[in-house]
């Protein structure tokens, strides 16, 4: 995902740059554009195969004696309007949880992502467990639809969330997808052995443990490119951490 997102981007970069009439000449940024198209041609087969093959096609009648072809141009541009409609999503984090720990999750958002990463609101996708998102075929839709252009899916794990039909199936669909960066954190109550499955797929980090959420910090901002601000950030995180404690009666 992340990859294909790159490469639409520069092509988006080179395509702005690029003025033709029916009388342009092959140049640098044809060349370009052509060059970033046939790496990003192998990365679309599997998820974007009839714009594969269209932009495949538009490759090879481009260069018409020497000029630019303004049909397969236009076809090459058209490819990548679509693909940045469809890769250049707003939402950055997922965030999978029981709506039964709305408090400390909320918590999470608020602390951690917006006042410590500075991330806005619509940066983030929390989903709900109940029936705004149905079992079966819906459900499937659903998370596809609100997972695809997020990079990282955080699911914050208690025994409200290993009892939700729905949670699991998020967390089950998270895995299914590639190219995530799928991030488990647990309740402190939570025994690492009590996860069930979940324990099998990944080992979870206490979602307390400020080494974990330091470490989320540094990999979120290294990922974004955001500065780092640790004075800021080290208050967020004593505060979330005594909000899940009070919570959670750990106080």
């Amino acid at each position: 995902m992340n990859t294909i997102r790159e490469l639409v981007n520069q092509g988006i970069k080179v395509l702005q740059q690029m003025r033709i009439n029916y009388n342009s000449p092959i140049g640098h940024n044809t060349m370009q554009l052509i060059n970033i198209s046939k790496q990003l041609i192998p990365n679309l087969q599997k998820e974007q195969p009839e714009i594969a093959d269209i932009l495949n096609n538009a490759l090879s009648t481009i260069n018409f004696n020497g000029f630019i072809s303004a049909y397969s141009f236009g076809d090459i541009r058209t490819c990548y309007r679509i693909l940045a409609s469809l890769y250049n999503h707003p939402k950055k984090i997922f965030i999978s949880h029981s709506s039964e720990d709305k408090d400390i999750v909320n918590g999470f958002v608020k602390e951690i992502l917006m006042l410590g990463c500075k991330f806005e609101r619509t940066d983030i996708f929390c989903t709900l467990d109940h029936s705004a998102i149905r079992t079966g075929e819906d459900f499937r839709n659903e998370i596809v639809k609100n997972m695809k252009g997020c990079d990282f899916i955080l699911c914050i794990i208690s025994e409200n969330y290993k009892r939700s039909e729905v949670c699991t199936n998020e967390m089950g669909a998270a895995w299914a997808m590639d190219g995530k960066r799928i991030l488990p954190f647990k309740f402190p109550h939570l025994p690492f052995n009590d996860m069930g499955f979940l324990n099998v797929v990944k080992q979870g980090a206490d979602i307390t443990d400020k080494s974990k959420l330091d470490e989320l910090y540094t990999e979120l901002c290294a990922f974004y490119g955001l500065s780092t601000d640790w004075i800021n950030y080290n208050q967020r995180t004593a505060d979330f951490i005594q909000l899940v404690n009070s919570k959670t009666g750990r106080n």
